[in-house]
């Protein structure tokens, strides 16, 4: 339902894409809208909102009284069309990564009690947009409908808009992504309720496999019995090509299923490597990749400090296999399991042990979490390099490190996510 027209001015971006207003003393997260901008025309929603604040969305940018000098059309067909991909595909390239640094900033600040203004030496945060700002995504994960037609997922929704679709083309897929993508799923019988993977090769080679959808969290009371042997019936099938794709990050080259995790931007592996290789003291001799997956940042420490001994930590998983496999002649120990259960395992860990002096982190969006950084902590590493793709949990990580008397020193903000609030923070924590 939605509720009164009103105008409001934007104070500044929030953390999830919206612009934060007021309305009566009231917060108003408002979604469609940019810092700065004033007189910006919104409906504010009714029945969804909390006691502390309210939610609206922007009815018409062309009648927003001073927009942003950033502000471009729409970029995103399928976002258009209520897909779930771009949310933020009205701001151009310079304007995203401005946007995105202010709720990093102002993340660290409230959560982490951290200034990335005032770094050590007088040092500030690095903000970087990788390019291609559109067209970079190399991998996509689409749903299949009741009719057996796959296609991108609405907004906040399990629905699907179908491939074939005339609008159904989402801004950041690579072109080789999407070239025929629509006209060659219509050519096989796909099963209602699957999934379908599609990834671009760094070579250039497109694969599509079908799979089991990804285990949603049922709501409180909800019967999952029926759905999950429906589910359960759907079993991995190769599309087309081989059902994998070759992935390579310097000298490396994996070949990883197309379902396997791999970062969307293609030029984020590369980047965020580089920065760990420019980041590890050449004379380290001992590090922890957490979270690790595929071992691209173990393969990094190892061209930082060549002959280092690396633990690879993450669960079982089609890209730790592919680990193994690429890195067969490195000094590196692949271990499978939940990282907070595995730390007192790996080298470095036991009482009296000469610990790692370098530790990755590359966490899910929920973050390291305290019990995986107090592990951590404990053995002292002279260098933590922490890879987060939320600015809060990275924030809430942050704190957590602080309390054991470690600070960042060098902070990037990366926008490897063009046309969403999505960022990645990587930070350097020393002692």
């Amino acid at each position: 339902m939605t509720g009164p027209v009103t105008t409001v001015d934007i104070l500044g971006p929030a953390h999830g894409g919206a612009g934060v207003a007021r309305v009566d003393g009231q917060v108003v997260f408002v979604r469609g809208a940019l810092p700065g901008e004033k007189g910006v025309p919104v409906h504010i929603d009714e029945g969804k909102s909390g006691k502390r604040f309210l939610t609206a969305t922007v009815t018409d940018a062309q009648a927003i009284g001073e927009a942003s000098p950033h502000r471009v059309p729409a970029l995103c067909p399928a976002a258009a069309a209520g897909a779930g991909c771009c949310d933020l595909d009205f701001v151009d390239q310079v304007g995203s990564l401005t946007v995105k640094r202010q709720v990093v900033v102002e993340q660290f600040q409230r959560i982490g009690g951290i200034d990335l203004n005032a770094l050590s030496d007088g040092h500030t945060a690095e903000c970087v947009s990788a390019d291609p700002f559109t067209g970079y995504r190399t991998r996509a994960r689409l749903g299949v409908d009741p009719d057996g037609r796959a296609g991108l997922r609405r907004r906040s929704s399990a629905g699907v808009i179908p491939l074939d679709s005339p609008v159904v083309q989402c801004a950041q897929w690579a072109p080789a992504l999407a070239e025929g993508l629509s006209t060659e799923l219509a050519a096989h019988s796909l099963t209602p309720g699957a999934e379908v993977c599609v990834a671009l090769g760094d070579d250039g080679t497109r694969s599509i496999v079908e799979v089991p959808p990804v285990p949603r969290p049922r709501r409180r009371g909800q019967r999952g019995r029926a759905r999950g042997r429906r589910h359960g019936a759907v079993q991995r099938r190769v599309l087309s090509g081989t059902g994998d794709v070759v992935r390579t990050v310097g000298e490396c080259s994996w070949r990883v299923p197309v379902e396997a995790f791999w970062q969307a931007h293609r030029a984020a592996a590369g980047m965020y490597s580089g920065w760990v290789t420019a980041h590890t003291p050449v004379d380290s001799e001992l590090a922890w990749d957490l979270y690790g997956g595929a071992g691209v940042f173990a393969a990094a420490l190892g061209d930082a400090a060549p002959g280092i001994a690396v633990d690879c930590v993450d669960i079982a998983s089609p890209a730790t296999a592919a680990g193994r496999d690429t890195l067969a002649d490195r000094n590196v120990r692949f271990v499978t399991g939940d990282v907070a259960g595995c730390v007192d395992t790996l080298r470095g860990a036991a009482p009296g042990a000469t610990p790692p002096s370098v530790v990755v982190l590359d966490p899910p969006r929920t973050g390291a979490g305290r019990k995986v950084i107090d592990a951590v902590a404990a053995r002292e590493p002279s260098t933590v390099l922490h890879i987060g793709c939320d600015p809060a949990t990275a924030a809430r990580d942050a704190a957590s490190f602080a309390e054991h008397g470690y600070r960042p020193d060098s902070v990037s903000v990366v926008d490897a996510f063009g046309l969403t609030h999505h960022v990645e923070v990587l930070v350097r924590y020393v002692r």
